[in-house]
C-alpha cells in the first residue's frame, strides 16, 4: 500500500504532495502537504517498541505548552497505524530553524531539556535494568578488542554514584531537534528515542553533541537548581556511559550492515571511530 493510500484511509487526508525527509538513523520521514496545511508523516520499525510511548510523551508535553511535533491521532484514535512490517505516524510540522552550536543556542537547549524534566518527572527506577540499552547488544561488544572495557567501565561508573532523578527523556537531544521557532520560542521534536531513565542521560547527551557544558550546563542549573549537586557529581559518570552507548550502537550497526540513515557508506565505521577516539582521550 502507498504512503498517501495509508493517510487517506488511516487518517482522512487528501495528499497534495509528499517530499522524503532526513529521517535520522532508524526512521523514515515526509514532508506532508494536505489541504495546504504541512505535516509530517514517520514511519519506523514494528518492533520499535520506544515509538508510541515518545509519542504520548509529545502529546503531554503539547498540552503543558511547549512544542513538540505532536502525533495527530488517525481516524480511530490512535497515535500509529500498522504499514507493512512498519508503523506510521502524522505528525504536526514545526516551523522554524534546527539549533547550532553556538552559546545561545546550547543555553535554549539546557533551558528546554530541564523543562522536559520537570514536566515528565518519573519515580527512580532499577538502573541495572536500564542497563538494558547496552547490555541488549553484548553480542557486538567484542568487534574490536576496546569496545567491552570501554562499556564495562562506564557502567561501573554509574554503578558507583548515589539516588538518580528519574524522567521521560527525549533519548537523542542533538542540535537539530531543537527548532528556533518564528516567535523565538524552542520546539523540541523527534521523540523515537524515548526512554524512562536518569535526567542525566539526556544532559549528557546534549553535552556530547554541543562539545561542551560550558553554556548548556548553566542553563539548565539555572531552571533546575536543585540538580546542581547530582549534575556537578554525575555528569562525567554518564558523560562515559554516553559514549558507551555510541560504540555498542555503532558495533552493532557495523557488525549486522544496519545502512538505515546514512548518507554514506562507511557513516557507522565513523560512528565507532568517533566513540575510539573519545576513549582513548579520557
Amino acid at each position: 500500500m502507498e504512503l498517501t493510500d495509508v493517510l487517506a484511509q488511516r487518517w482522512g487526508l487528501s495528499v497534495d504532495g509528499a517530499d522524503v525527509l532526513d529521517g535520522g538513523m532508524n526512521s523514515r520521514t515526509w514532508l506532508i502537504v494536505s489541504g495546504g496545511s504541512k505535516l509530517v508523516a514517520k514511519a519506523v520499525k514494528r518492533g520499535d517498541s520506544s515509538f508510541e510511548p515518545g509519542l504520548e510523551l509529545a502529546t503531554r508535553l503539547a498540552r503543558s505548552g511547549l512544542t513538540t511535533g505532536a502525533p495527530v491521532p488517525s481516524t480511530s484514535g490512535r497515535l500509529t497505524e500498522p504499514w507493512g512490517e512498519l508503523q506510521l505516524a502524522v505528525l504536526d510540522h514545526v516551523d522554524g530553524t534546527p539549533l547550532t552550536g553556538t552559546p545561545e543556542d546550547q543555553r535554549a537547549i539546557g533551558t528546554t531539556l530541564a523543562r522536559v524534566h520537570v514536566i515528565a518527572q518519573e519515580p527512580a527506577g532499577d538502573v541495572e535494568k536500564w542497563f538494558e540499552l547496552v547490555t541488549c547488544l553484548d553480542a557486538y561488544l567484542d568487534l574490536e578488542p576496546w569496545i567491552r572495557p570501554a562499556v564495562e567501565s562506564a557502567l561501573d561508573a554509574v554503578r558507583a554514584l548515589n539516588s538518580l532523578t528519574w524522567a521521560g527523556l527525549h533519548g537523542d537531544p542533538s542540535p537539530e531537534a531543537f527548532i528556533r521557532q518564528p516567535d523565538g520560542g524552542t520546539a523540541l521534536i523527534d521523540w523515537g528515542s524515548y526512554m524512562i531513565g536518569p535526567l542525566l542521560y539526556d544532559v549528557a547527551s546534549a553535552v556530547m553533541y554541543a562539545g561542551t557544558d560550558t553554556h548548556l550546563i548553566p542553563a539548565y542549573l539555572a531552571a533546575r537548581p536543585d540538580l546542581t549537586e547530582e549534575l556537578t557529581t554525575g555528569l562525567p559518570a554518564f558523560s562515559r556511559f554516553r559514549h558507551a552507548v555510541q560504540a555498542a550502537y555503532f558495533a552493532w550497526r557495523v557488525s549486522t550492515d544496519d545502512q538505515t540513515g546514512l548518507t554514506t557508506d562507511n557513516g557507522n565505521q565513523i560512528g565507532l571511530t568517533h566513540a575510539r577516539t573519545w576513549f582513548s582521550s579520557h
